[in-house]
């Protein structure tokens, strides 16, 4: 199994960094309210602020990625259900039209005749990279490619 993660990796930063926030924040609100006015308590929440904003971070950076395996492939965004295909059922996988959405990574035709879309979930759609200019779906579209040339290799068949 292979998998791919593109802006997953900076949700998990963020989640971290916050976390070391909120635990700083934490020792700095139990200290003054110590030491200098015991109703600088009333500042804890902050911390448990900092704490849920690391934890959902976190819980997003883990859940978005590409999973390429050697019956088909997962791919999976920050929010809403993962979405898998197997190679069986997959025809070819083609690149996107010049002109297509940003975040269409690549397109499954199927052995049926239908067509489907696999989105670059795993990026935020408000990731600067997606709002700046090009994104670069290369390195997914690549192994999601090879690993439908691997499965055809084996002598898999319909």
């Amino acid at each position: 199994m292979r998998t791919f993660r593109a802006s997953g990796r900076v949700s998990l930063v963020v989640g971290w960094m916050l976390i070391g926030m909120g635990v700083a924040a934490l020792v700095a609100v139990v200290i003054l309210g110590f030491v200098v006015e015991p109703w600088l308590f009333s500042f804890l929440f902050a911390p448990v602020l900092l704490f849920v904003g690391g934890g959902i971070n976190l819980w997003m950076g883990r859940r978005a990625r590409l999973e390429i395996h050697p019956d088909g492939f997962l791919w999976c965004g920050f929010l809403g259900s993962p979405r898998s295909l197997g190679w069986r059922d997959v025809r070819q996988i083609l690149l996107p039209p010049p002109g297509a959405r940003r975040r269409l990574a690549a397109i499954a035709l199927l052995y049926d005749g239908r067509y489907v879309d696999i989105d670059a979930l795993w990026q935020s759609p408000t990731s600067p990279v997606n709002l700046a200019g090009a994104v670069d779906h290369r390195q997914a579209q690549q192994l999601l490619i090879d690993g439908h040339r691997t499965y055809l290799a084996h002598g898999a068949s319909r």
